[in-house]
């Protein structure tokens, strides 16, 4: 049996706040091979680990990311958990030597110094690069190939329709190590060009589902090979159904 790769979705999506250091923790002590996590820059500059551009949605207060200084920001708590909104590096100081990372680009100012940030606290043989701008990726696979990287294609710049073509002939201007798709536009064809091009397909995105654990059950059948789990309980559930079936 092909092995999955356990991905907690910004830690957990599901009874904490996403991107807080209890999310990661949640993740990570039900089993998650790896935390999925967005990086933007505040106004100062600082790297901080945050979805959205504004903080609306996440906190009680309203913003955009690059309009408010880290100072400012600290003062934020979320909405739901009331935690902190933590910096980059204090999530992989956290988690360092623990489990592994998917660090999912947000804005085009961010790559250098994630990449400088992961060198000197030496975790760039344990973090997956993510993000939407396939020729992106690609550079930073030329200049760094031990730094694995994830291509997000739902809603990327490289069509998912370019890649199942170009995929036929495995003239692909690049493999990525890893590609992710939205749940629902999985199919077999993307599972097969994904795996005769030596790429890993995952799927994300089942927080609205009635029974997200059906629709994960079916795409493992199917051949998917990581999930990222929105609820980090349904982690040890499917474990134990994958256990079962050998």
């Amino acid at each position: 049996m092909f092995e999955i790769i356990y991905i907690g979705h910004r830690g957990t999506r599901r009874f904490f706040d996403e991107n807080t250091i209890p999310a990661f923790k949640a993740a990570q002590k039900v089993g998650a091979d790896i935390i999925e996590l967005d990086v933007r820059k505040t106004k100062d500059n600082k790297l901080i680990v945050f979805h959205d551009k504004t903080i609306d949605r996440i906190t009680n207060h309203s913003g955009t990311i690059n309009g408010i200084t880290y100072k400012e920001l600290k003062k934020i708590k979320t909405k739901h958990t009331n935690e902190k909104i933590p910096l980059l590096s204090k999530v992989l100081k956290e988690f360092k030597n623990k489990i592994d990372f998917m660090i999912e680009l947000k804005g085009k100012d961010v790559r250098n110094e994630i990449i400088d940030l992961i060198t000197k606290i030496k975790l760039i043989d344990r973090c997956v690069i993510s993000g939407r701008e396939f020729n992106v990726l690609s550079d930073i696979k030329n200049n760094f190939p031990q730094i694995n990287v994830c291509y997000n294609i739902t809603k990327g710049d490289f069509t998912l329709q370019n890649f199942l073509e170009q995929a036929k002939s495995g003239n692909l201007p690049f493999n990525p190590d890893m590609i992710s798709l939205r749940s629902k536009l999985v199919k077999k064809e993307f599972i097969r060009s994904c795996t005769n091009n030596n790429i890993l397909p995952l799927a994300w995105d089942f927080i609205k589902y009635s029974n997200p654990l059906e629709k994960i059950k079916e795409l493992i059948r199917l051949g998917i090979r990581g999930i990222l789990f929105d609820d980090y309980k349904n982690i040890p559930i499917i474990k134990k159904w994958r256990a079962s079936q050998t």
